[in-house]
C-alpha cells in the first residue's frame, strides 16, 4: 500500500487545509443561543427583541469590518443593538442591563463547541493518503481553546490560527510546507473565507454548506470549476476521491 511520503516524492506534497469553526466543530449555534439569551433580556425590558436582533445582525456585520473577529465585537454589537433601540424607543439606556447583555453575549467564548459527527474518522481516513493541516481564523485564545477541547489536534501535521483567512495567507501556508496546489485541497464551510482564497491560490476545494452568519455570506463563487459539494463532513473523503478519479459526485 502507498503512503503519503511514497505519493509526496513522486507528485509533490499533497495537503489537505482544513477550517476549523462550523466545518469540523459547531459554533454559529452557540452565537445563536448567546444572541437569543441577550434578546430575551432585551424583550424582559419592554423592548422589541425582534428588531434588536435584526439590528444586532446589521451591526456585527459591519463591526466585522472595523473590528474583525476578536472577542470583543460580538458582544459589542449586542451592546450597541441595544442602545440603538432603546434610543428608537425613546427609552433611556439602563447601565446595568447594559452588562447584562454584553455578559450574555461573551458567554459564546466559554461555551463547548460540539465536534461534528464522523469528524475523527474523516480526518484519519484522509491522514492515511495525505498532510493535513488546519487553518482557522479569529481571537487566538479562543480559536485554540476550540482546537485543544475538539481532541483532533493529534490528527494534524500543521495548525495556525490568523486574524483572516484570504489567498496571500493561504499561499503563504502552501509555500512554507512545500504543498503543491494543483494536488491540494480545502475543506471548509465559507465561500468567502475558504473556498475562493483556495480557488485563487489553485487548489480545489469542497464546500460544506453550513448555518454561517451573514459576514460569511458576503461573496458568490468566483469560481464555477474546481469546487465540489459536501452534503456533510464524513462525506469529504469519498468527494476528494471521486474528484481526483475523475468520477462525477
Amino acid at each position: 500500500m502507498r503512503t503519503a511520503d511514497d505519493l509526496d516524492d513522486r507528485t509533490g506534497l499533497r495537503l489537505v487545509v482544513f477550517d476549523g469553526d462550523d466545518t469540523l466543530w459547531e459554533t454559529e449555534r452557540l452565537y445563536d443561543e448567546a444572541r437569543e439569551a441577550a434578546g430575551r433580556l432585551v424583550g424582559a425590558a419592554g423592548l422589541d427583541p425582534v428588531a434588536w436582533d435584526a439590528l444586532e445582525r446589521s451591526i456585527d456585520v459591519a463591526n466585522a469590518e472595523r473590528h474583525g473577529l476578536s472577542k470583543a465585537r460580538f458582544p459589542l454589537s449586542c451592546v450597541q443593538a441595544y442602545e440603538e433601540t432603546a434610543r428608537r424607543a425613546g427609552v433611556a439606556v439602563d447601565q446595568g442591563l447594559m452588562e447584562s447583555v454584553r455578559a450574555a453575549a461573551a458567554a459564546v467564548f466559554t461555551a463547548a463547541a460540539v465536534v461534528y459527527p464522523g469528524a475523527e474518522d474523516t480526518l484519519r481516513t484522509l491522514r492515511a493518503m495525505r498532510r493535513l493541516a488546519l487553518l482557522t481564523q479569529g481571537d487566538t485564545e479562543v480559536q485554540w481553546h476550540r482546537i485543544d477541547a475538539s481532541g483532533l489536534k493529534p490528527l494534524f501535521d500543521n495548525i495556525r490560527v490568523v486574524e483572516k483567512k484570504n489567498a496571500e495567507v493561504l499561499a503563504s501556508l502552501l509555500d512554507e510546507l512545500g504543498a503543491d496546489p494543483a494536488s491540494s485541497w480545502f475543506v471548509g464551510n465559507s465561500l468567502a473565507s475558504d473556498v475562493n482564497p483556495a480557488r485563487r491560490c489553485g487548489m480545489r476545494a469542497v464546500w460544506i454548506d453550513a448555518h454561517v452568519w451573514e459576514h460569511e455570506r458576503r461573496e458568490a463563487r468566483d469560481h464555477e470549476d474546481g469546487i465540489w459539494e459536501a452534503g456533510r463532513l464524513s462525506d469529504v473523503p469519498a468527494v476528494i476521491a471521486a474528484a481526483e478519479d475523475g468520477v462525477p459526485t
